[in-house]
């Protein structure tokens, strides 16, 4: 699915790879690509800010 590439894959879907652009993400008009993408953009920001993903976790962006 071509993941190796995630934030193009969010960028044209019209979302930015940051933390509020990605947990305001209307999800209902995403297709599976961009739902990984989405997914795997929450795992990767936890490698630059400590604790990213438990904010994504805790706002209910990855229940969504």
């Amino acid at each position: 699915m071509e993941f190796h590439n995630y934030g193009a894959i969010l960028e044209s879907n019209g979302l930015e790879w940051d933390i509020r652009s990605m947990q305001e993400a209307d999800v209902s008009n995403l297709d599976a690509q961009a739902i990984l993408a989405l997914l795997l953009g929450a795992v990767r920001a936890e490698r630059f800010c400590d604790g990213a993903l438990l904010e994504f976790l805790e706002s209910g962006a990855i229940l969504r």
